[in-house]
């Protein structure tokens, strides 16, 4: 009677963790079993378990009481925070930080008040550079600042020569001896792997012959440890936010103004002549370059915040690319009057929700309908090629009948690539007189070309490839500048101009081995 009652009390209050609680009950009725029981106490203590419950459990030997619970997170919050000041004040730590909401329902609304229970909140994370990467690399903040616009005091021999985005176009050529561009033979890939994955059965066999696309510059695989910050009661909406932002992750880093009292008491390294590496959404960092640009007028290093460099997050990226290909071939309503576009696919792979992506889909939506249509779409061009090249053959099905080899589905690949994306010649056709003219097929060039971008930057940030990473996003600067999202636009152009024209050596190696930790 009394462990029904328990499991009634429990699952009553307590239902994140009911299946747990049962578990325990089933498994873990032995008391020495602490290990299990700390964990238990300290997670039902994470989920807001009410005590009453916490004390019932402790008493039946399922948890620990609240005074060990309390114990132990002031025993493990001292352990994280000597973690953090070791990790920050080694040099070789990076940041970020992003905002959260919490709703405090229990607060009481005035006269004089009202019921503004929303409360704005900075979470961050620290983790460590790996990658070889030394404090030496990181030491450059003065002659950073030295060749500036911010400077106040730059000599006019100083000023880097002005760049734009088409001094990026050529980051990392192409090998003299290819006879197709590298991102035609990536998507001559890609139609290859969806035949071999989802077209007829015959084509099952060369998936696992298949290889991979070449890489351009990968990043080796390094599991990176992530450590979670104190959670900061700023509102990092504001400039003054951010820097308040900063400058408190710096201080859990062990890390503080030179100058001042404190730095000297609790022995801080001096960062006056090293960068730190700052990561976040595009927000934050238009928020820190005006930060930067309003206090580029200070005396010391530290009060001009010299030493932030920003690092935008692919992901982030991603989305925005997401977003641009719903403004570009669902947003107009030019571009859903005809069957062959792409709100016809979305009526037949998602017909419930034709509404939703015509309205804001969402990135999870728009990344899903990219790799559907765009694998269905691909698929079909099997079809009209082969019946197209193959009199013979009607279909895939008939097709398979013939046994081609890989190798000559790699050649039929190449010529489709030509075929059915948008290339040079697609001006050209444009501009022939509108009767000569297949409109609904230039629309379907178009999008496969950017839908296959899409699919290479994602494999690209997958696989770890940041050079290929950088051609693509050289590919999408003017893309968003098309669609309206020129913040984007502008600054990717900026980063790449800064990573590969203006920072050392050094510390371009750093920025290019740790652009895929800004996922987090």
């Amino acid at each position: 009677m009394l462990t029904y009652f328990v499991f009634t009390f429990a699952l009553t209050h307590l239902r994140q963790t009911k299946l747990l609680i049962i578990s325990v009950l089933m498994h873990c009725m032995n008391q020495k079993v602490n290990p299990l029981q700390s964990i238990l106490g300290i997670f039902m203590q994470s989920a807001h378990t009410p005590q009453k419950v916490i004390d019932t459990l402790a008493r039946l030997g399922i948890s620990i009481s609240m005074d060990s619970i309390n114990a132990a997170v002031r025993s493990l919050s001292a352990e994280s925070q000597k973690t953090l000041r070791d990790l920050g004040q080694s040099l070789l730590a990076s940041y970020a930080y992003d905002n959260f909401d919490i709703d405090l329902k229990t607060q009481t609304p005035t006269i004089e008040k009202s019921n503004d229970s929303l409360k704005h909140l900075t979470s961050g994370l620290l983790f460590p550079l790996v990658h070889g990467v030394t404090t030496d690399d990181l030491k450059s903040s003065e002659a950073l600042w030295k060749v500036l616009p911010l400077n106040q005091h730059i000599r006019s021999g100083d000023v880097p020569p002005k760049r734009t985005w088409k001094d990026l176009v050529n980051l990392h050529p192409e090998p003299r001896d290819s006879i197709i561009s590298r991102r035609d033979r990536f998507n001559s890939w890609m139609f290859l792997r969806d035949l071999c994955t989802y077209g007829p059965e015959y084509f099952r066999q060369f998936l696992s012959e298949l290889s991979e696309p070449e890489l351009v510059e990968q990043i080796p695989l390094v599991k990176t440890p992530i450590y979670a910050a104190r959670a900061m009661d700023v509102n990092n909406s504001t400039v003054s936010g951010n820097i308040c932002s900063v400058i408190e992750l710096l201080a859990q880093g062990g890390i503080n103004d030179p100058a001042s009292q404190s730095a000297s008491e609790i022995q801080s390294p001096d960062i006056s002549e090293h960068v730190v590496l700052v990561h976040g959404d595009l927000g934050t960092g238009e928020r820190l370059c005006a930060a930067q640009l309003r206090r580029s007028i200070e005396s010391t290093p530290w009060n001009r915040l010299q030493h932030i460099i920003f690092l935008p997050g692919l992901f982030h990226l991603k989305m925005a690319c997401a977003d641009a290909l719903w403004r570009t071939f669902i947003l107009p309503p030019a571009a859903r009057e005809d069957e062959t576009c792409l709100m016809h696919n979305v009526a037949h792979l998602q017909p419930k929700e034709t509404g939703i992506y015509s309205s804001k889909p969402g990135f999870r939506r728009m990344h899903q309908l990219v790799g559907h249509a765009g694998t269905c779409r691909r698929l079909d061009c099997w079809r009209v090629h082969i019946a197209n090249k193959f009199t013979a053959y009607p279909d895939l099905d008939a097709f398979t009948q013939s046994e081609p080899t890989l190798d000559d589905l790699k050649a039929i690949a190449d010529e489709m690539v030509h075929v059915y994306m948008a290339t040079h010649r697609l001006q050209r056709e444009r501009q022939r007189p509108s009767k000569e003219r297949d409109m609904q097929f230039e629309n379907s060039q178009l999008l496969h070309k950017y839908f296959l971008l899409y699919e290479e930057l994602s494999h690209a940030m997958n696989s770890g490839d940041i050079g290929r990473v950088e051609t693509c996003i050289v590919s999408w600067i003017p893309i968003l500048k098309a669609v309206g999202k020129h913040k984007y636009a502008t600054h990717m152009t900026k980063f790449l101009i800064d990573v590969h024209f203006l920072y050392s050596p050094g510390l371009r190696f750093v920025l290019s081995e740790i652009q895929f930790d800004s996922n987090i």
